[in-house]
């Protein structure tokens, strides 16, 4: 796809307020000529122009602006995919949806109205041209790289804020390589960990399978008794095993009930001793009042007496804080272990009643009928602890499965870096560019690697293809930014070089902070890369006062400058032609 000519149209107005015309090969520089200050001249405004007609939803700077609604704004982007040109647009007070039509209309009937999702995926079938494959991302993933912004895409070659593995895969995508190496062996190793969960909590299920064998044997012996005891329709054995069970929990209940006693009645001591710390601490105040009544009537009272008073008040004061809190808290600690001996008196309570059943029947059906109750009983614990040890039976088959899938993630790991060496002449032809990029600009050799993460480790991001890019003395805003440029410029001169979709990349803002030579360098050298192919664009904003002035006049001469903005002439000179 090539972007041939950009619209300002003011649908109420019916006409067109603005064109640009832009280099269908080689740069296209929209540069900012004010005399003291580029900024806000409209540089930005025509790159958000152009990515809101690439499906971005609407950019800030256009909401809520009064000028544009009013004007009824209409960007329209003029686009050719394959010899056929076609106008994409989008109206400023509609987010929405979106237009394509053959023609450039001045009414929005003469065009054709897409949603903006359906509007997106036109768009990106026209961006991504022969790239448009199936488990291709989306323009949306993709549109912030091929449109860098200077807020936020020039702290990194990757983007902020986005998960490594979607970064991961724009790139992989941009540099012409498969994207879904690592995402393949991210589901077996999801297989994987869900296999090594389920033996974990299979293995905390039974903790102690030795014990929960012995525990079945005895199981199945005591219901094994008491099914005889069914069988032969002979409640005496019941009996003699309910009688056991009833004299040790009586023995039990004597112990507990004889606690309860004890600790009841020290409570009860505790909770008088309390009361009477308040009682005396009652009389004290009143005994305040009192001295108060003898001070307003006899303006007197004895000073040994009063010291005494004060004593006492102190004493009975100390007592009810410190004491009352001691006694309160043992109050409360006795609280807590009568309501657990309670729960213990309750369950023996139960047992007793249990054992005592078949002493109160004195039918023979009730009596089957209570031994058939705790024989459903047994036979739920007997279920119980046949379903852990089944369970624990499959960890071998588990592991077995856990352990293939260890193996089918090492062979699939293996298969990916194989397919991933056939792309080595991608590789090195992105290498190259970024080393032939850095030695225009700088005279020396930057470092771009791509690397196959064959690392099976869970912790490692198998598959991945890592890219390391540094320059020499990045750590300055001005070499950074040089260092994203020509990162992105070696990704997109390979996609020129081997005529694959994406023939376009827009970076603003980003040639503001480099040094002047240098970015004067490289730019020359993309136009005429681009040039000479014929084919590919490259758009960059910046101001007059960031070049020298003998680079801007070749680079004016060359006919590369598409648009100069300033605040002069009424505001015609702006991006809209206006000020908004």
């Amino acid at each position: 796809m090539i972007l041939k000519e950009l619209y300002v149209i003011s649908l109420k107005e019916k006409e067109i307020i603005r064109k640009y015309v832009f280099n269908t090969s080689g740069l296209n520089v929209i540069l900012g000529v004010a005399k003291k200050d580029s900024n806000g001249v409209g540089k930005t405004a025509m790159v958000d122009a152009i990515r809101m007609l690439l499906g971005a939803k609407m950019p800030e700077d256009f909401q809520h602006k009064e000028e544009l609604a009013q004007r009824d704004i209409l960007l329209v982007l003029k686009i050719e995919v394959n010899g056929k040109v076609l106008y994409l647009a989008r109206q400023i007070i509609d987010d929405e949806n979106g237009y394509i039509s053959e023609n450039v209309a001045l009414d929005l009937k003469g065009w054709n109205m897409y949603d903006l999702e359906s509007y997106r995926i036109k768009v990106q079938d026209y961006v991504f041209g022969n790239l448009n494959y199936e488990e291709a991302p989306s323009l949306q993933t993709i549109r912030e790289y091929l449109i860098r912004d200077e807020k936020q895409g020039f702290s990194d070659i990757t983007l902020s804020k986005r998960k490594a593995i979607k970064n991961s895969q724009c790139l992989d995508f941009l540099s012409l390589l498969p994207i879904y190496y690592e995402t393949e062996i991210n589901k077996l190793k999801n297989e994987q960990a869900s296999l090594q969960t389920e033996i974990k909590i299979i293995k905390t299920l039974a903790k102690d399978i030795t014990k929960l064998k012995s525990d079945k044997i005895k199981l199945e012996s005591e219901i094994n008794r008491m099914k005889n005891m069914l069988d032969s329709v002979n409640v005496s054995d019941k009996i003699d095993y309910d009688e056991e069970k009833y004299i040790l929990a009586k023995k039990e209940l004597k112990k507990v009930e004889s606690q309860i006693f004890k600790k009841e009645y020290s409570k009860k001591q505790f909770e008088q001793n309390v009361e009477g710390l308040e009682q005396r601490h009652q009389k004290m105040c009143e005994l305040v009042n009192l001295q108060i009544y003898y001070e307003q009537i006899l303006k007197y009272f004895p000073e040994e007496l009063k010291k005494n008073y004060e004593e006492m008040e102190m004493f009975f004061s100390y007592m009810l804080e410190n004491r009352g809190d001691y006694f309160k808290n043992r109050i409360e600690k006795l609280e807590g272990e009568l309501e657990k001996l309670q729960n213990e008196k309750k369950g023996l309570q139960k047992i007793i009643s249990e054992s005592t059943k078949i002493f109160q029947n004195t039918q023979l059906v009730d009596d089957i009928h209570n031994i058939n109750e705790q024989l459903n009983v047994e036979y739920q614990k007997l279920a119980d602890i046949k379903m852990k040890i089944d369970k624990y039976n499959e960890i071998n088959k588990l592991t077995k499965e856990l352990n293939a899938k260890g193996k089918e993630i090492l062979e699939k790991t293996f298969e990916y870096e194989k397919d991933y060496n056939q792309y080595e002449d991608n590789i090195i032809n992105i290498e190259t560019h970024f080393k032939t990029l850095t030695e225009t600009a700088y005279d020396e050799s930057g470092d771009l690697t791509y690397n196959y993460e064959n690392d099976v480790k869970k912790s490692s991001a198998t598959g991945r293809v890592k890219i390391t890019c540094q320059i020499a003395d990045e750590n300055s805003h001005g070499r950074l930014y040089m260092k994203i440029n020509m990162f992105d410029l070696a990704l997109f001169l390979n996609r020129i070089d081997l005529n694959a979709g994406c023939q376009f990349l827009i970076h603003d803002g980003s040639y503001c902070k480099p040094n002047p030579d240098a970015k004067a360098k490289v730019i020359k050298y993309v136009d005429e890369y681009l040039k000479r192919k014929g084919t590919g664009q490259y758009f960059i904003t910046i101001n007059k006062s960031e070049l020298d002035e003998k680079d801007l006049e070749f680079l004016k001469s060359q006919g590369t400058v598409v648009a100069e903005f300033d605040r002069e002439y009424k505001d015609t000179h702006r991006f809209f032609g206006f000020k908004y």
